[in-house]
């Protein structure tokens, strides 16, 4: 018992001397308080993609100086407890569909981070600021009653709210286009072609796929393994063989392609549609009937007049037997 006694008396005089405040500011405080936990924003990451659902990411650091007080975050005046993070921003067109993100309590130094999903439409490309309001709670005072030996410690808390200004940037992403097609097909056989692919974009894409599908007169469609990474204004080449029916008629066809990328911010895979028109050529058969007709042709015109001039020199010698 007096074990105890001891204990408590300790910590009693270790709490008077570290954590006892004069007076109690209840209610939300507009800002930061003078002491205590001192949030602000470490990095901001994530740009918003033209007309696309994007991802903000923002990490909350505790920047006060590290205290003696006792290790328990809920007795350190340096902590902010249930922090509660929402992003604004005064422009409409750029739309924040997240709500309020939990950040949890943050120690002096400790950091953590909130994602936010927004939607940028009818804007130009640039940097548009953004408001991240905070609340959270902190420890605003102790008071101690009861016996010494035995004391009661009461701990109450504040709210505080603060907003800390942010920026973004609205870019157009990363925009894979045709640059050119080399190779063609013919009907009946199997073709190599050749898709030179190229990033018009100002993001760049990784880890590029493209799965072609079969549509007719295309009947089967095998795609290349190649899986490489764009930056803006780059190319590469993707390869893939088809197999053309048989009975298609020589011209320009569509073949349906699925672009598929990683994002380089949160590493997921974005996709987007591809027409690649492929000239398919006449069938071989065709054209060896085409040359086997001419050539009869040539033939038979050839035996027509090499007749008719037998026939014209026989008449010219009857004519003359007559006389």
């Amino acid at each position: 018992m007096t074990a105890v006694r001891a204990l408590c008396r300790s910590l009693f005089l270790h709490l008077l001397l570290l954590l006892l405040t004069v007076g109690f500011s209840a209610g939300a405080d507009e800002g930061p308080p003078a002491e205590g936990p001192n949030l602000q924003i470490s990095s901001i990451s994530g740009n918003l993609e033209m007309g696309r659902p994007s991802s903000i990411y923002v990490v909350l650091q505790n920047n006060a100086s590290p205290s003696k007080e006792p290790a328990d975050n809920g007795f350190n005046k340096a902590t902010a407890g249930s922090i509660e993070a929402e992003l604004y921003c005064s422009d409409d067109r750029i739309k924040i569909f997240s709500g309020p993100q939990m950040a949890g309590s943050l120690a002096a130094g400790e950091n953590a981070t909130v994602q936010f999903m927004a939607l940028a439409e009818g804007v130009a490309l640039g940097i548009y600021p953004l408001q991240l309001r905070l609340n959270y709670s902190r420890l605003s005072q102790v008071t101690v009653s009861g016996d010494e030996r035995i004391p009661n410690f009461v701990f109450a808390y504040e709210s505080v709210l603060m907003e800390l200004p942010s920026q973004v940037e609205v870019v157009r992403g990363p925009k894979i286009e045709l640059e050119k097609l080399v190779g063609e097909t013919l009907p009946g056989i199997e073709a190599s072609l050749q898709l030179i692919l190229t990033n018009r974009g100002d993001e760049p894409a990784f880890d590029l796929l493209m799965q072609a599908r079969p549509n007719p007169p295309f009947l089967m469609v095998e795609n290349g393994k190649e899986q490489p990474s764009l930056a803006p204004d780059e190319s590469a080449p993707l390869s893939l063989s088809v197999f053309t029916d048989e009975d298609a008629t020589s011209g320009y066809y569509v073949l349906p392609c699925m672009i598929s990328y990683r994002d380089e911010q949160d590493g997921e895979r974005r996709s987007q549609e591809l027409s690649v028109l492929v000239f398919v050529g006449e069938s071989p058969f065709t054209s060896w009937l085409h040359l086997g007709l001419a050539g009869l042709m040539v033939l038979l015109l050839a035996g027509g007049l090499l007749g008719l001039k037998r026939f014209m020199s026989g008449g010219k010698k009857l004519r003359i037997i007559k006389s």
